[in-house]
């Protein structure tokens, strides 16, 4: 290779360096702003979690520094509403199952009144053909619908 083209390559290369330092420090930037923005956010959590409360008359002790008779009294305040949910769900279902007791299902079907009827019946034409009858039978009306259909002689 000839002396000039060593020199081409060094440039090259030097320029390529350049880019990449002037690339990275281009984000490095961006990535300081982005982390000073967050970092202020953390900080004004902090600080708001630091601040005393205004109004800590309503603030009770945990429980476990209060004597027993108040959690027994807790508790079985707790276990009254859920006993009071337990028997008003019991009565829910006794009174919907009392009500599948009082029907007969039996004698009363539910479809008496759309009651429907299909009868079909088939019959060989003297061509080869089959002719299919289909007969459907409803409260109000009667409908018959006839197919004609060609088949291979048997």
């Amino acid at each position: 290779m000839h002396w000039w083209g060593w020199i081409i390559l060094a440039v090259l290369m030097l320029l390529s360096l350049i880019a990449g330092l002037v690339y990275a420090g281009i984000h490095a930037i961006r990535a300081t702003r982005v982390v000073a923005a967050a970092g202020e956010k953390v900080q004004s959590y902090l600080s708001a979690m630091s601040e005393p409360l205004e109004d800590e008359s309503g603030v009770e002790p945990p429980l476990f520094t209060q004597p027993l008779s108040t959690a027994a009294h807790r508790y079985s305040l707790a276990q009254t509403v859920v006993e009071e949910r337990r028997i008003s769900r019991h009565n829910r279902h006794a009174k919907r199952w009392s009500n599948w007791k009082k029907r007969n299902l039996t004698q009363t079907p539910f479809n008496q009144d759309t009651k429907t009827t299909v009868t079909h019946s088939a019959k060989q034409d003297d061509d080869g053909s089959i002719s299919l009858n289909q007969q459907l039978l409803l409260p109000a009306a009667t409908t018959t619908i006839n197919h004609k259909a060609a088949t291979e002689t048997l």
